[in-house]
């Protein structure tokens, strides 16, 4: 094996060129690796004076200067031809490394047969990103960059390496072999930077010389530093001359990403990181269709971010397989594992006791195999249980009727007409389906509420001895909530928002109703910020989907005079309901639900009956758009919920569990890598061809005369499988 030579050029960036240095001439065995750094005419001079100060207090470290700026490729060029006879790393001046790396690196590089070039995990490196794939990643858990190579180390070797289009040039090793026979990066076509370690991986490969992406390592790359002004027009510039010179060049790249072999190593790693963590970690399970249920899990996993690990069952294929998915700052992460739970229960068990999991939190059962009810038991802990809805009653969450209106709390037919939406298993009655769901009330150590509503309605039908009820902990994103704002003047239409993705149960049928009544008076306009289950008609603005970090920004930017919620159902939260209240805005809400709760003695607040006919909807609008202003809502009754609960005592029962994932683990894990989709049938296919179709506004409208019961009739005609498997 040769020597090695670090080569670092270096253009700006203090703080970031001051850890590369410290850390790769720390990690670097003298007896055969060398710090090559290349000073390309920065025009800062705290870069000339480091790492002159650097270089003399370094006897080992040679440093080279351009006596002007010549460009990252020139520079990289000098510095790997300074020594002829030595293998290189060009290492970028915001990567920094630790541990054995280099050691790992040239041990691959000749355990593999005409390896020319190896790149490393790193947390921002495209194809060798960890954890997330191809993107630019934080350092996994808040650790850092030792902890986290030194598990790749262990669970890795240098036999696990995949063979790749490209290196990723922010840390790469280059055998002199290779540099002899393929030349350097090619200065003239490529100038100042960006694809020239792609184009000279490409030259390698047709020499045939092999490019490795190396699992057994793992460095950190900030990313940007030196071109972060100009890098979007270089990479463009790039892609467009190795098109050019490589037709197959990104067929070769996108088949790569499609096979992605080394999300088996990535997957590990992460594992194997979560294990060894000696802090408390909850699964949570839920329903896959997002929405509330799915918010308040991300909230827990970024609450606790520095305190506790969460990980994630869903449903994949409803009722019988399931995907394991890990959070890390409150992000569920791409990478995760699928297991069907009939054939691998003791797998999945297996593998949670591996990981350390020391409670069991569910926020949905809707989709989920039976059998997961007893994981929490399986593995020797706790669980909790949260009511995000009313679907532990009778297999309806929003207990509606077939016209998806709230079919109150003593209708005496009320089972029925909720069966009327949400038909039951066939042969299974409402009063054996609340026994069916007992035990998880049962043994839960807390059943959680997040609403005083939402305890009393459920608790008529379920005993709890374990009540709890909190809202939810963005309550207390800023508090005291700010006092609300009346800013509509008679001069212009009065702007109403409504928020969310919105079914018929949480209105959009009224609202639609409204807006057409309204349309020709010219007083009001209504905007939705989300989607409704079907396209609506122009006199709703839509302004589409949104991701819940951006909600603020684009409330703000439509500047509504008031939100309304036109709920038909007993929701227990509402967090669009908190956007509102966060922001500062006059709200109109329905008299059922949670609602009521949250904006208890409120200024500018309306209560309005969950009922309200569309005439009378039109009557108040038109009184605020004419100069009338929201009043206060009356105080609630009931008392406030625990506001201190989630920060403490959610924590305080679980008991952190450190976990070990043997190296070699993963291997057993393979056939849970990829989750088997079950193929549409051909009357599938159709009923996706009629959805899309009817998204249409024109379609839509049509639609929306067949009456709704018998659009379900059609779709169970053609499917029994939700529609979110069929629309993906």
């Amino acid at each position: 094996m040769r020597s090695v030579d670090i080569v670092v050029p270096v253009y700006t960036g203090v703080e970031e060129t001051r850890r590369c240095l410290e850390t790769a001439l720390a990690t670097a065995d003298p007896a055969w690796a060398r710090l090559v750094v290349v000073n390309d005419g920065s025009p800062d001079p705290e870069i000339t004076a480091l790492l002159r100060d650097f270089a003399g207090q370094h006897s080992g470290v040679v440093l080279l200067e351009n006596a002007q700026n010549l460009g990252f490729v020139a520079t990289a060029n000098r510095g790997m031809e300074y020594d002829a006879e030595r293998d290189v790393v060009l290492l970028n001046s915001d990567v920094e490394v630790a541990n054995d790396w280099l050691h790992r690196l040239r041990e691959a590089a000749y355990h593999h047969p005409r390896a020319g070039s190896l790149t490393p995990f790193a947390n921002n490196a495209t194809i060798c990103s960890f954890p997330n794939f191809c993107k630019d990643n934080a350092l996994l858990f808040g650790l850092d960059v030792a902890e986290i190579d030194r598990v790749f180390a262990e669970q890795f070797s240098a036999a696990d390496a995949y063979e790749v289009p490209t290196g990723v040039g922010c840390c790469m090793y280059l055998r002199r072999d290779c540099l002899n026979e393929v030349g350097l990066f090619d200065v003239a076509t490529f100038g100042r930077g960006y694809g020239e370690e792609n184009d000279w991986c490409q030259r390698a490969q047709r020499a045939g010389w092999r490019n490795l992406h190396l699992a057994n390592c793992f460095v950190y790359h900030k990313g940007g530093v030196s071109f972060a002004d100009e890098q979007t027009p270089r990479v463009a510039r790039a892609m467009a001359l190795l098109d050019e010179r490589y037709p197959r060049y990104h067929a070769e790249i996108q088949a790569f990403i499609a096979r992605d072999p080394a999300r088996g190593a990535r997957t590990g790693a992460l594992l194997a990181l979560l294990a060894g963590q000696p802090r408390p970690k909850i699964l949570c399970l839920s329903h896959k269709l997002g929405g509330g249920a799915q918010q308040h899990v991300d909230e827990l996993a970024s609450l606790y971010t520095a305190d506790a690990l969460f990980v994630q069952l869903t449903p994949a294929v409803e009722g019988q397989t399931v995907t394991l998915s890990v959070f890390d700052a409150g992000v569920r992460l791409a990478d995760g594992l699928h297991f069907s739970v009939d054939g691998e229960f003791d797998a999945l068990v297996a593998l949670l006791r591996e990981l350390g999991i020391g409670r069991v939190h569910f926020h949905h059962t809707m989709g989920l195999h039976p059998r997961l009810w007893v994981l929490a038991s399986a593995l020797g802990c706790k669980h909790d249980l949260t009511i995000h809805d009313y679907y532990l009653i009778n297999g309806n969450p929003t207990l509606t009727d077939a016209d998806a209106r709230f079919v109150g709390d003593d209708a005496c037919d009320f089972d029925q007409r909720c069966a009327g939406h949400y038909p039951l298993p066939e042969g299974v009655s409402a009063e054996q389906w609340r026994a069916s769901q007992g035990l998880l009330i049962e043994q839960a150590e807390r059943v959680i509420f997040p609403s005083a509503d939402c305890a009393a309605r459920f608790q008529r039908f379920f005993p709890v001895r374990n009540a709890v009820t909190a809202w939810h902990p963005d309550f207390l994103a800023s508090q005291p909530y700010p006092q609300p704002v009346w800013r509509h003047v008679p001069s212009r239409p009065l702007k109403v928002l409504v928020v969310g993705a919105i079914s018929r149960e949480k209105g959009a049928d009224v609202l639609e109703s409204v807006a057409d009544e309204l349309a020709a008076s010219g007083l009001v306009e209504f905007h939705l910020l989300g989607y409704a289950y079907r396209a609506l008609g122009r006199s709703v603005v839509t302004h589409g989907p949104y991701a819940n970090a951006e909600a603020w920004s684009l409330i703000e930017a439509i500047a509504p005079d008031v939100v309304w919620f036109p709920a038909q159902w007993p929701e227990t939260y509402s967090y669009t309901l908190s956007l509102a209240l966060h922001l500062g805005l006059p709200v109109v809400v329905p008299d059922i639900g949670a609602f009521v709760e949250r904006v208890s003695g409120r200024p500018l607040s309306t209560i309005m009956p969950w009922n309200t006919s569309t005439a009378q909807w039109g009557e108040l609008w038109q009184r605020f758009a004419r100069g009338e202003q929201p009043g206060s809502a009356p105080q609630s009754p009931v008392a406030n919920p625990d506001a201190s609960f989630y920060a403490g005592a959610y924590l305080a029962p679980v008991v952190p569990r450190q976990g070990v994932f043997a190296p070699g683990r993963i291997a057993s894990l393979a056939g849970n890598l990829h989750a088997g989709t079950p193929r549409l049938s051909r009357s599938e296919r159709l009923l996706g061809l009629i959805w899309r179709i009817s998204r249409h506004p024109l379609v839509a409208r049509l639609v929306s005369w067949v009456p709704f019961r018998v659009q379900q009739a059609i779709k169970r005609r053609l499917s029994a499988r939700p529609m979110h498997d069929i629309v993906r």
